[in-house]
């Protein structure tokens, strides 16, 4: 799955445990080209948290809203579902324009997932989650089938590849500084006494609903295996929903500790960081409506309504 690094935030090659989960929900999507670690025995079902009944797919709105400043510097659940429209919209740029140096040359497309909305597991979107599980959800592509390749071309395709990746990296250029800067400044907030107090009563509020883990990364970890392990697809999505919805409950004592603080500290970038945010805000309205016409796609960020 193509997507822009963002060496400040929180990435999968980092966090095994968070690589795992992403493999396992992608499996209920579009698949997953990680080594496949082989399957574990899922956790044992609970009485008290049983699968909620399954929800419809996450609409979506199209479109920048007025103000970017939550697309940028999100600071609650609801931000991040901008943020992973942005995130979103750069990876279907990359896979847009690897498609057209394909097609120019007549090269085959190789498989590969196509481009998703991604979590911010920094800041978690518990509305979300606590209705879709963890599952990830395929952003909406307006472009036409392409015409059918003659051949495979691996040099061909590692060239369309890197063309692909620069279009996205150029995007990406215009605000991941800013907000890797921000993203970098929200570690603070997990050091903070009301948080640290909040976190210590996930273990028992999980295993509450269920779930035994010790800590937020060990519930990642349970999520993990049990996934890996589903028998079927739709044991895999049950389990997911049940997980999900474990995991909003007990997460939002350490999220009403969590949202005030950054807030606040959202507040006070903005003033220190003003001459280059209404920069990105000026230009990136512009360089997105480009890009939805040069490869015929739209802006578009998942919503609750």
């Amino acid at each position: 799955m193509p997507r822009v690094h963002r060496p400040s935030r929180r990435s999968t090659a980092s966090h095994p445990a968070a690589a795992g989960l992403l493999c396992a929900v992608l499996a209920l999507t579009a698949g997953c080209s990680a080594a496949d670690p082989g399957p574990a025995a899922p956790s044992a079902p609970s009485a008290v948290s049983a699968p909620p009944p399954a929800a419809a797919p996450a609409a979506v709105a199209y479109g920048l809203p007025p103000d970017l400043t939550p697309v940028l510097l999100p600071a609650s659940g609801p931000d991040t579902r901008l943020t992973q429209g942005l995130d979103g919209f750069t990876s279907l740029v990359r896979e847009r324009a690897t498609r057209a140096c394909l097609d120019a040359a007549r090269v085959r497309v190789p498989d590969a997932p196509p481009p998703m909305f991604i979590r911010q597991f920094e800041i978690p979107d518990l509305a979300h989650i606590a209705r879709h599980g963890f599952s990830a959800s395929t952003v909406p592509d307006t472009t036409a089938p392409a015409p059918a390749a003659t051949s495979a071309d691996p040099a061909v395709q590692r060239r369309c590849d890197q063309e692909g990746a620069k279009a996205a990296g150029d995007l990406q250029s215009g605000y991941g500084p800013l907000q890797s800067r921000w993203f970098s400044g929200l570690a603070a907030v997990e050091q903070d006494a009301a948080v640290l107090a909040a976190r210590r009563g996930l273990p028992d509020c999980l295993s509450a609903q269920g779930v035994r883990a010790d800590s937020e990364q060990h519930f990642f970890d349970q999520v993990d295996r049990t996934l890996q392990g589903a028998a079927t697809d739709q044991a895999a999505s049950a389990e997911d929903r049940r997980l999900g919805a474990a995991y909003a409950t007990c997460m939002q004592p350490v999220e009403a500790a969590r949202e005030p603080l950054r807030a606040a500290l959202r507040e006070s970038f903005v003033r220190e960081h003003a001459a280059e945010l209404a920069q990105v805000r000026d230009a990136l309205p512009g360089r997105i409506a480009e890009l939805e016409r040069r490869y015929s796609i739209r802006f578009a960020a998942p919503t609750e309504d």
